[in-house]
């Protein structure tokens, strides 16, 4: 088993490091604005720009893609600590060909793995839920859920050197400038279905063969978040997130065929798979 695991708690990991280089330049929350898709879309751009840096060529691709996304931008309503939050919703899921091993896939040269180790790519999805005040200004509020299709249980962040890499789904919520929560405990129930449109998207640098279609996510769930600390200890207080059976559009990348990428230092799975939801 590898010790720096391509799963869902590898990304989300990434992601943390992202959400707190936001908490230094995020608006003040002010609820739900009158922002259009793209404006919106703009505003998770500056969000999420920390985990890769763009390019003038990939910035151009980037803006390209915004355009894709747009039309099918939903807004959902959640209720986050009993209050009722607007915010704008995405949903990405992939899928890999039976018996692909992550080793053969993201090649870290840092950690080569044992021989015979296999650990599976299982179907993945991410749900990122915002809010936003400007297109020129990161989200005032961002969740971040990283799960599996069906059923989900939240426990304490997952040990990503343990032999199991923790639990199955994380949740990570930033608001305002200075409060940081991730999920404690809860259950969400994810389902997603395909569309016969295609989502018109490039693919993503590990896969040789694939195709990406328009898909619904159906959400529902309660899930409890801690408040971290500003040396990033768990607190004792936690806020609950509601999502009450909504459903929203996204993506289906089903890859048919792999091929192998090198990871390093400054390049995570986080950074090839989630950026893929902007256009990298």
């Amino acid at each position: 088993m590898r010790i720096i695991r391509v799963n869902s708690f590898s990304r989300v990991a990434a992601f943390v490091a992202v959400l707190v280089t936001m908490s230094a330049c995020g608006g003040d929350s002010t609820g739900p604005s009158n922002l259009g898709s793209s404006a919106a879309l703009a505003s998770l751009r500056l969000g999420l720009g920390g985990v890769t840096d763009l390019s003038a060529p990939e910035a151009a691709t980037l803006n390209a893609s915004l355009d894709a996304i747009a039309p099918i931008l939903d807004q959902i309503t959640v209720n986050i600590g009993g209050s009722s939050q607007s915010m704008f919703a995405l949903g990405f899921r992939e899928s890999f060909p039976a018996g692909t091993c992550e080793e053969n896939v993201f090649v870290d040269p840092d950690f080569p793995p044992a021989p015979g180790d296999c650990t599976p790519i299982t179907p993945e999805v991410g749900i990122i839920l915002w809010q936003s005040h400007s297109a020129s200004a990161a989200p005032d509020r961002l969740i971040i859920i990283a799960a599996d299709a069906g059923n989900n249980s939240f426990g304490v962040v997952p040990d990503p050197f343990s032999p199991t890499g923790g639990g199955s789904a994380v949740a990570l919520y930033l608001e305002g400038q200075d409060k940081f929560w991730i999920s404690n405990s809860g259950t969400l129930s994810n389902q997603v279905a395909a569309t016969n449109q295609s989502c018109g998207l490039p693919q993503p640098p590990y896969a040789s063969a694939g195709s990406c279609s328009i898909a619904t996510f159906t959400e529902n769930g309660v899930i409890t978040l801690a408040l971290l600390s500003d040396i990033g200890d768990i607190t004792s207080t936690h806020t609950n997130l509601t999502i009450t059976s909504q459903t929203f559009n996204g993506f289906w990348e089903s890859v048919t065929q792999v091929q192998p990428v090198t990871l390093n230092a400054s390049t995570l799975n986080l950074s090839l798979r989630m950026s893929r939801l902007l256009g990298r």
